[in-house]
């Protein structure tokens, strides 16, 4: 993709097998196949060797584990806090975009240049007011000439395997395809750390896999697919009082969109997203319809070529012009939000923490996707609603246990009250933090919209990059942008 005044869509396009695969993002040395990206399965890492030192992590789930932590240490008058007991959730990786910028910003090291973005998958993250922490994204760039790839794609690349970490020494995690920080002796993998390794085995031994067989893992994976891209069809009508109003009416009574199309000779549906789908991820069913002005214009604006586009998991402009008094409201070709409610404000967008540059808008991920990711999820994990509720009886029953401590009063407790709360404190950390039992249905969103550095900084690489070696460096030759996360309707 590259720079455009029009909003450019993507779409979810199925491999047909593994030789189509071997084409998408950069499982192919030869870069002139790489436009769009992809979806879902593991990063296709643009930079092969210097990835990320570490397994990304959630930072929202980490902090909710340090407050189950202390409450469970008030209650057992302990004072250490052990930190590998308070790490993060381990980020889902949901795309990647390939996107030079060489050209509009004057550096050659934006030549080759790939976004990835991971997300927690865990539903509190999700509904967070700070929901933009569990996200994070990654730019990885280089010039034409480097490490990895030809400089031009008219030459042989039998034998080529530069462009594989395997090349340079690096191991990958067999679940993530992340950093591998050890390989399991029994099994001969390598994992990022003692979650994938357990989750493995568990699927191993539930998969009851004979010796010599090959374990498939794409049920532990979000759904893999191309992700294609067009131009946004071009509406000449523009929506007046009038069409609001009918607009309206046919999103809080009938399908805006005919799903006839979708269906097919058999009379099954073909997978791809429906009018009730949407409905869900804007929060309309839930609310029993929709006055949101802004609602109204994400219906419009995906409803647009009489619905074919309203499987768009994508929409891209590279920093547009935004109109309007602040950045949160819909402009042409910036963000699309799918309510009014937990917008940004252009205050909201730090400048880039590398070169102080200016980050706009870039491109965003649609609530669609997450149709086209959990389809090879497994729909008995069910999410827990109460969670919210459960973190604050259990903080309030540890400062009752602790005040009463202090004042000499521990037994004018209630019978069984100290017993009850450790139960507790146990019940909370299974239900919130068990990544093993809630790994793959959970994740929702409403938009992930990335900012971008304007100057694409940096030179990524890898053998000029100054800074990939240091160990606060902790994602490589990779630098991180920022992305805002609009909780569910």
């Amino acid at each position: 993709m590259s720079k455009s005044d029009c909003v450019q869509l993507g779409f979810s396009e199925p491999f047909v097998d593994d030789s189509d695969r071997e084409l998408v993002a950069h499982y192919s040395p030869l870069w002139n196949n790489w436009d769009g990206g992809k979806i879902g399965g593991k990063p296709c890492w643009i930079n092969p060797r210097d990835i990320p030192r570490n397994a990304l992590r959630c930072s929202i789930c980490a902090q909710r584990k340090v407050q189950v932590n202390i409450a469970e240490n008030k209650s057992e008058q302990k004072e250490e806090n052990n930190e590998k007991d308070c790490e993060g959730t381990i980020l889902r990786f949901l795309a990647q975009i390939y996107s030079p910028a060489d050209q509009e910003t004057e550096n050659e090291s934006a030549f080759h240049r790939s976004f990835y973005v991971f997300s927690c998958p865990h539903p509190l993250c999700a509904n967070s007011d700070r929901a933009h922490e569990s996200v994070v994204v990654l730019r990885g760039q280089m010039s034409r000439e480097n490490d990895f790839y030809p400089y031009e794609c008219d030459v042989d690349v039998d034998g080529w395997n530069m462009h594989q970490s395997k090349a340079w020494g690096v191991d990958l995690c067999t679940l993530c395809g992340q950093r591998g920080k050890g390989r399991c002796p029994l099994s001969k993998q390598w994992f990022c750390g003692k979650e994938h390794q357990k989750e493995y085995h568990k699927y191993l031994k539930k998969q009851q896999i004979r010796k010599g067989e090959d374990l498939d893992i794409s049920s532990l994976l979000y759904n893999e697919s191309e992700l294609v891209v067009e131009e946004e069809p071009v509406e000449d009508k523009k929506i007046d009082d009038e069409d609001e109003k009918e607009l309206a009416g046919k999103i809080n009574k009938d399908a805006l969109f005919s799903d006839t199309d979708d269906v097919d000779d058999n009379g099954e549906d073909d997978g791809l997203i429906e009018q009730s789908d949407l409905n869900r991820m804007t929060g309309i069913d839930a609310i029993g319809g929709t006055s949101d002005q802004i609602t109204m214009e994400f219906y419009a604006r995906i409803g647009r070529a009489g619905g074919d586009v309203k499987g768009q998991c994508l929409r891209y402009c590279r920093w547009p012009d935004i109109s309007g008094p602040d950045s949160n409201e819909c402009s042409q070709n910036g963000p699309l939000w799918i309510s009014s409610e937990n917008c940004p404000n252009s205050e909201d967008i730090p400048p880039c923490q590398y070169c102080g540059a200016q980050r706009k808008f870039e491109f965003q991920l649609m609530p669609q996707i997450i149709h086209i990711l959990t389809q090879n999820s497994n729909k008995d994990i069910s999410t827990n609603t109460d969670l919210p509720d459960c973190e604050n009886a259990l903080l309030a029953a540890s400062d009752i246990i602790e005040k009463a401590r202090e004042e000499g009063k521990e037994t004018e407790l209630p019978e069984g009250f100290e017993k009850k709360h450790i139960e507790l404190v146990e019940k909370l950390k299974k239900k919130v933090f068990d990544d093993n039992e809630r790994r793959n249905d959970n994740i929702d969103f409403g938009t992930i919209s990335v900012y971008t550095c304007t100057r694409s900084c940096g030179d990524g690489n890898g053998s000029s990059c100054d800074d990939r070696l240091s160990p606060s460096n902790t994602f490589g030759a990779y630098r991180q942008e920022f992305a805002w996360r609009q909780p569910p309707p």
